[in-house]
């Protein structure tokens, strides 16, 4: 499953597991690292003192032999091979804590401390070493230690101070507080889990209760979605049920549309019948009008009804520049006997917000009454208004005088009778454009023609 498909609670879940678990384990390494650090010091501290302690009882005599006033092997130097040793290294004897029980340390340490090499004799300018340096190796048994060295000057003879503990005492206690604190993290870790789940099921309840009032509204046992939410899901409510009342009065105007259709249907269709019975004259022009009268009642009240149920917050797009190409090459075949040029400075990019079978009916009366009446030539032109869009269809006909544009935007209302066609076709163009919001304009072509100037609502932009 892809992550864009997972549920809610198991993003959340993911996320902040994954994000505890990080946590959790920066914390491990950062108080390990503070624990190691206080253990550490806390051992160097120890060894430290014993090299102040064996400072203090060091003497030297004449010959540069060097002895200690006291005993220096306290505890814990007093154990046997334990790792707490310490040596005090002069240039003709050498003195080992009780716990070496002679062993040497001066080998393993000056072969494997960090330095690698004892350090050179102190000159009588050089300083004393404030602090003892620390070192890492190995012990008379190999075992791993770690040491605190000090060389220092005793009178005019150098003298170095060895002292040093087992790993383990750093290692041991450092072990058992990361044990500790690992089950305190993990037991941390789960703790905030169960609070994320029981938090996540808490949060996510109110989806679950607009989940059931939406099944409500489909069902048919509520009208409208509860408004009484949480902030956050609040202004999602608040658009459904605005959804939910513009649907329902695009499907009462819907209902009223036909229902008018109806209406207005019953008194041509009852003289109609009476006009075709047998006992009744036929009068071919008057049934001609009756049908006439229940055409344009049909396509009038069903487009209304139809842009009723369209008419929501998501119009359709169509695309005019194809559209417009198409229904020219169609009707450049059908007047090819005629050498009708058609040419169209039309964007790619410009789109209405209408359907596209509306716009197809609209673009085509346009051109087709462009191409019955044209000479020589039909252009098509299109541009973006703010908000609407301006569709120019001009010709190279005869045209039209100011007085008869009106006139022929009237249903069923020709000027030339000998002309193919019913005079429907700009006056559903007419209809059509102002469902929409459009409107139709007739005017004087550049061309010497018609123009016929369309404007509709624009689309959004791709």
């Amino acid at each position: 499953m892809m992550w864009r498909d997972a549920s809610l609670s198991r993003r959340l879940l993911t996320a902040a597991g994954g994000f505890i678990a990080v946590a959790l384990l920066i914390a491990a390494v950062l108080i390990g690292f503070v624990l190691h650090r206080f253990v550490q010091g806390q051992i160097d501290q120890r060894l430290d003192t014993q090299i102040v302690f064996l400072t203090s009882m060091l003497r030297i005599d004449g010959n540069g032999r060097i002895s200690l006033a006291g005993n220096a092997d306290g505890p814990p130097f007093e154990r046997k091979r334990r790792g707490w040793y310490w040596q005090v290294t002069g240039p003709i004897n050498t003195l080992r804590s009780a716990s070496l029980d002679g062993a040497d340390l001066r080998n393993p340490v000056l072969r494997d401390i960090d330095e690698r090499r004892p350090p050179p004799p102190m000159k009588d300018h050089d300083a004393p070493e404030e602090r003892p340096r620390p070192a890492d190796g190995p012990g008379p048994d190999n075992d791993h230690l770690h040491y605190r060295i000090k060389q220092m000057k005793v009178g005019t003879t150098d003298v170095m101070v060895v002292v040093s503990a087992p790993r383990g005492a750093v290692l041991g206690p450092l072990r058992e507080a990361m044990t500790t604190l690992g089950i305190s993290l993990a037991l941390l870790g789960l703790a905030l889990v169960l609070a994320m789940v029981l938090q996540i099921r808490l949060g996510l309840r109110p989806l679950e209760r607009l989940r059931r009032a939406l099944a409500d509204v489909r069902n048919g046992g509520s009208e409208r979605v509860p408004s009484r939410q949480p902030q956050e899901i609040r202004p999602v409510v608040d658009e459904l049920n605005a959804l939910l009342d513009q649907n329902a009065a695009n499907l009462e105007r819907a209902r009223r549309h036909v229902a008018n259709l109806a209406h207005g249907l019953k008194t041509p269709l009852a003289t109609l019948a009476i006009a075709t019975s047998i006992e009744s004259p036929r009068d071919p022009l008057m049934l001609q009008r009756l049908v006439t009268q229940m055409e344009r009642r049909i396509r009038h009240h069903l487009g209304r009804a139809r842009m009723a149920a369209l008419n929501g917050p998501a119009r359709a797009q169509t695309q005019i520049a194809p559209r417009l190409q198409d229904l020219g090459d169609v009707l450049g075949k059908i007047h090819s006997d005629r050498s009708i040029a058609f040419s169209m400075d039309v964007p790619v990019d410009l789109a209405v917000a209408c359907e596209q079978q509306d716009f197809d009916e609209m673009a085509g009366n346009l051109l087709d009454n462009a191409f019955i009446w044209a000479r020589t030539k039909v252009t098509v032109s299109a541009v973006r208004d703010d908000a609407m869009l301006h569709i120019i269809v001009d010709d190279d006909g005869p045209g039209l005088a100011v007085a008869q544009r009106e006139q022929v935007l009237r249903p069923g209302e020709r000027l030339d009778e000998a002309a193919p066609g019913f005079g429907f076709g700009l006056s559903i163009v007419s209809e059509l454009a102002e469902l929409y919001g459009g409107s139709i304009e007739l005017g004087e072509a550049p061309l010497g023609g018609l123009r016929a100037m369309l404007r509709l609502p624009a689309g959004s932009p791709n």
